[in-house]
């Protein structure tokens, strides 16, 4: 038998290459206002120590500001290089099995199963939501929800998500809520989803800060859980996965009384929604986003034409391509407002002809 390369290898690729420089780059789903203030004034103070010298074993900072912010125990939480990190390490934690997920969903996430030698299992949006107990299956198995969805950014009902959680836990299943853009979705106070996580034995609230905090260069994610599921995860995370600096300006971000966060969120909100209008005003098909992007529904014939034609005019997006209306689309992060514009005329100019 030949042990190298693995053949459940054979499928996957890199994920996303880097790309050159673009006047309105709307294809990664950050938070394009920039960075936390807060975490920026700790990367202007960081010096010699904190270059040369180990990090705690496990982001012991981050973790504090996070416990400290939900008001329980550093027990309850783990850390890793983004929401990413985080799930790999889940995902190392348990056994080889399935991994079913809401499809369109997430492609990372495939390929996150998929390396740890799981068994990725797509459930058709639609038929997931009309049925949560069917979607999450009638044996153990890593069950996958982030919540709005990527790449469409529709919401996911909170009884839904409930119902879900009180099956895995039933089964013995391992349930993620992803909540990488739940800060656009639900009021900065609601932490109903991590206490769903607490108070269960195998369920895991993950986050990232790439997103609402602008931390997307920093590779900041941290995962709330009970103590023996984040004992796992952190066995199979590793020592010095986060790095001194950026568990510091995480905590920072988190810990941060300024109104920059919220102030951000209402403006990308806003913004969200009128350039959404906008779009259905020129006759475009938008599925409703409670996240920081929208996804303009295309034929999969026209993806990669757009895509080109759009590029040629200053403007990036993302093209996603699957076996169903909702899956075959265009995404675009939600932005100022001039690189908005920049959309909204750049699809005038491909609709026209002139591009």
């Amino acid at each position: 038998m030949d042990i190298y390369p693995r053949p459940d290898y054979t499928a996957l690729g890199r994920y996303l290459p880097d790309r050159s420089p673009i006047s309105a780059d709307l294809s990664d789903n950050r938070n394009l206002w920039g960075a936390h203030p807060a975490a920026l004034e700790v990367l202007a103070g960081a010096g010699s120590d904190t270059a040369s010298e180990y990090p705690g074993s496990y982001a012991e900072r981050l973790v504090d500001a996070v416990a400290t912010m939900l008001g329980t125990t550093a027990d309850n939480v783990t850390t890793g290089a983004g929401g990413t990190g985080v799930l790999d390490a889940l995902m190392r934690a348990v056994a080889p099995t399935t991994m079913r997920f809401l499809d369109p969903g997430w492609p990372a996430a495939g390929m996150l199963a998929r390396m740890n030698g799981h068994e990725p299992v797509p459930v058709e949006w639609y038929a997931g939501m009309d049925d949560p107990v069917a979607f999450a299956g009638p044996e153990p198995a890593i069950v996958f929800v982030p919540n709005p969805g990527n790449p469409t950014g529709q919401p996911i009902p909170e009884e839904w998500v409930r119902t879900v959680y009180e099956h895995t836990e039933a089964v013995g299943s391992i349930l993620i809520i992803d909540e990488a853009y739940g800060e656009y979705n639900r009021g900065l106070s609601d932490l109903t989803p991590f206490e769903m996580a607490l108070a269960g034995e195998r369920t895991i609230c993950v986050k990232t800060l790439s997103k609402a905090y602008g931390l997307a260069g920093l590779r900041a994610g941290y995962g709330v859980a009970s103590p023996s599921l984040v004992l796992e995860v952190d066995k199979g995370r590793g020592p010095f996965v986060v790095s001194s600096v950026t568990s510091a300006a995480a905590a920072a971000a988190i810990s941060s009384p300024s109104p920059w966060l919220a102030d951000t969120i209402a403006e990308t909100r806003i913004n969200r929604d009128r350039v959404r209008d906008s779009l259905l005003h020129r006759g475009y098909e938008v599925p409703e986003s409670a996240a920081n992007f929208i996804f303009i529904l295309r034929p999969r014939e026209e993806l990669d034409d757009m895509t080109a034609r759009l590029e040629r005019v200053g403007v990036r997006v993302r093209p996603f391509a699957g076996p169903t209306t909702l899956a075959n689309g265009l995404r675009a992060t939600v932005a100022p407002w001039d690189r908005m514009q920049r959309l909204l005329d750049g699809l005038d100019l491909v609709a026209s002809g002139a591009v």
